[in-house]
């Protein structure tokens, strides 16, 4: 947060027009990112690549209408320009009573410190190392393991500022790290791909070893995978698969989406719509999340939000428009980049996990399935929920995983999923944005080929 107006003659010139045009509402947003990545094949550079992207949107408010406009480029013409198309935009635009910007406290913000000086000071070359070892793991883990199709490690920096009407300016920068790894398993005329991967804000925090055994263990574990029958029975569904489904279901807590007629949750706030054992949570301020940040792209103090309790759906999410136009608070939930205005989103979204181990929900089963993947979620119904898709998984006979499958379908609806919920592991894991722990369904629909 430790940031000045003084060292930014971009920002100090967008407000110096600004205020020349005798606009009264307006909000700046600067962002500069800068990425590199480096990929490992057969213990050599495969593809390094930096790319470094800035710029600067201008959003403000005339006669109670929305201009914006934004700048790749950081020259005084050109944000002056950005400035007047902004001023244009308001011409054709209606009239809107809801709209504000948000006047920043500069007191109020979190101290939140994601930035890995010691991480940037790495040399290219032992990154490079690392990138290269996350490779070896993965080959030395199995004999089966035949080929690493990619390895990668990438480091990101991101650094913004946000100035409202008032001068008022704040600033948040941060460091991310992602190793990552896609891996074929051969064996006995059969090939399957793992893939997994590890973020941290710092380099040394990077799972790398995890993340090689994690890829192959994925590959491993369908091997000689045959064809499923044709099942209704319960079933636990992974991690990854569960947050898969949230990330799908998140949406529906958007207030516009729900206004809108876009939402699973539309018009059924305060219903018991899940297992009272779902409890699900956004939150700005988790230590170490990836989208952890002291504002959100509106420069709104973020905060953890709780959105179903025990079961029931009991807050959205809302802006700044929508907490005016319903009388609420926001709730500190927009994300934004460079090209696109602030909009309703998560930064840290789970669910909370329960006090089973993973283990212990596969040894409730007598004759079920242990779902793997899921395919194709985003052909699902966003407002009713409906799905059908393909899945890959082991069958779970007598409390033990037995022999994989594949080339099934698992049809339902998303809200009925989280449902049947019976039971909830400890193994809460953040996929991005979105987290979850296992789960245990008392039943789901498996159509065998």
């Amino acid at each position: 947060m430790h940031s000045h107006l003084n060292e930014h003659p971009a920002l100090i010139c967008a407000i110096r027009h600004l205020e020349k045009l005798n606009i009264k509402q307006f909000e700046i947003y600067h962002e500069h990112h800068s990425a590199t990545q480096i990929d490992s094949k057969d213990q050599k550079v495969d593809h390094l690549s930096r790319t470094e992207d800035v710029g600067m949107a201008i959003r403000l408010i005339k006669n109670k209408k929305l201009g914006f406009s934004f700048t790749t480029s950081l020259e005084n013409p050109a944000i002056k320009q950005a400035i007047h198309t902004a001023l244009e935009i308001t011409e054709i635009m209606p009239e809107d009573e809801y709209l504000n910007f948000y006047s920043f406290n500069t007191s109020e913000y979190p101290n939140i410190d994601h930035w890995d000086t010691q991480g940037l000071k790495t040399p290219l070359q032992e990154k490079i190392v690392l990138t290269q070892f996350l490779e070896e793991s993965c080959r030395k883990s199995d004999p089966r393991i035949t080929a690493v199709r990619r390895a990668s490690l990438s480091e990101s920096c991101l650094e913004t500022h946000l100035v409202d009407s008032t001068g008022q300016h704040i600033h948040h920068r941060s460091t991310t790290y992602t190793a990552s790894l896609t891996c074929k398993a051969e064996s006995h005329g059969d090939s399957q791909i793992g893939s997994d991967f590890s973020f941290s804000h710092d380099l040394n925090s990077l799972e790398i070893e995890k993340v090689a055994k994690q890829s192959a263990q994925l590959a491993l574990e369908l091997l000689g995978a045959q064809l499923s029958p044709t099942l209704r029975c319960p079933a636990v569904l992974r991690n990854s698969v569960v947050a898969d489904l949230l990330e799908f279901l998140s949406d529906s807590f958007s207030a516009e989406n729900i206004e809108k007629g876009r939402s699973m949750l539309a018009g059924k706030l305060g219903e018991s719509l899940f297992s009272d054992q779902v409890t699900v949570i956004n939150d700005g301020l988790l230590t170490g999340g990836l989208g952890t940040s002291p504002f959100d792209g509106e420069g709104i103090p973020c905060k953890k939000i709780i959105l179903i309790e025990r079961g029931v759906p009991i807050q959205t999410l809302l802006d700044s428009y929508y907490a005016k136009k319903t009388g609420k608070d926001p709730t500190g939930s927009s994300i934004r980049g460079i090209k696109t205005p602030p909009t309703i989103g998560v930064s840290n979204l789970y669910l909370k996990e329960g006090q089973s181990s993973p283990e212990s929900l596969i040894q409730k089963i007598t004759h079920g399935i242990l779902i793997t993947d899921l395919m194709g979620l985003h052909t699902a119904n966003p407002v009713t929920g409906q799905f059908s898709l393909g899945a890959s998984g082991i069958l779970i006979e007598k409390g033990r995983l037995t022999r994989p499958v594949r080339g099934f379908a698992v049809a339902g609806n998303v809200l009925d999923l989280f449902r049947r919920i019976t039971d909830i592991s400890h193994d809460l894991r953040f996929f991005g944005r979105v987290g979850a722990p296992s789960i245990l369904l008392n039943e789901i629909s498996v159509s065998g080929m």
